[in-house]
């Protein structure tokens, strides 16, 4: 799953890692989902979960509909995590999760934002995000017949700082830089603010206040380059 994530135009295709042919091989489209569907049973836990409300349900309806990608796909589902932090994360099948935060009026986000942040992640599942880093990899650790839960095993013990550590984070940036893009194209459709995309990227991304500092994730480019280049593109 991509967690919470601008080059060109908005003529944007799928990033390089997108291209192996493993990345439209149904064995590994299973495999991705199955390593998802994993992965999202332990971050929910025991149900019930949270329930979505129906306006941002609506969102996620208008952001689709202009999506060819996804508008006559199967749906995409949403659930909700209960959470005080605000953050979402997405599958390659279609499934985005979602944390209560996000709609807490202490929290402020517009529909606007909230909207950004569905587009964010419906770039990901437009693009099968997860399975394409996995299939670069596999390409750049050179055993394209691996298992995808091998790759990622193998990716886990990289040293960050050697070549492939640092190929791998150099690809989950560029997916996220790309998520923003397209999801700023996916807002401008849709008739919504592009610059929520920024705005909303900034709140989710904030230091802590208790802290006062953030700790960068490798999954995510550095805050103020990403947030400058969003707003290049929104406007």
């Amino acid at each position: 799953m991509k967690p919470v994530l601008l080059l060109a135009a908005l003529t944007i295709g799928l990033p390089a890692a997108a291209q192996p042919a493993c990345h439209d091989d149904p064995r590994r489209i299973r495999e991705q989902r199955e390593i998802d569907e994993a992965q999202i049973a332990t971050m929910l836990g025991a149900p019930p979960q949270a329930s979505v409300p129906a306006h941002v349900g609506a969102l996620l309806d208008e952001l689709v509909r202009v999506s060819p990608r996804l508008r006559d796909a199967p749906p995409v589902r949403l659930v909700a995590m209960e959470d005080r932090e605000l953050n979402a994360y997405a599958a390659d099948h279609g499934v985005i999760i979602l944390t209560t935060a996000l709609w807490d009026p202490g929290h402020g986000l517009s529909d606007d934002e909230l909207a950004a942040v569905l587009a964010h992640e419906l770039a990901h599942v437009e693009a099968r995000d997860g399975l394409a880093e996995a299939c670069e990899m596999q390409v750049r650790l050179g055993d394209a017949d691996t298992d995808i839960a091998q790759v990622r095993a193998r990716l886990a013990t990289l040293n960050p700082a050697s070549a492939l550590g640092r190929n791998a984070v150099e690809l989950l940036h560029e997916q996220e830089l790309l998520a923003d893009a397209r999801g700023i194209a996916l807002l401008r459709r849709a008739g919504r603010d592009p610059l929520a995309m920024p705005s909303v990227l900034a709140k989710l991304h904030a230091p802590a206040p208790h802290s006062g500092f953030t700790l960068a994730a490798p999954t995510h480019p550095e805050l103020g380059e990403r947030l400058s280049r969003a707003a290049a593109l929104a406007r």
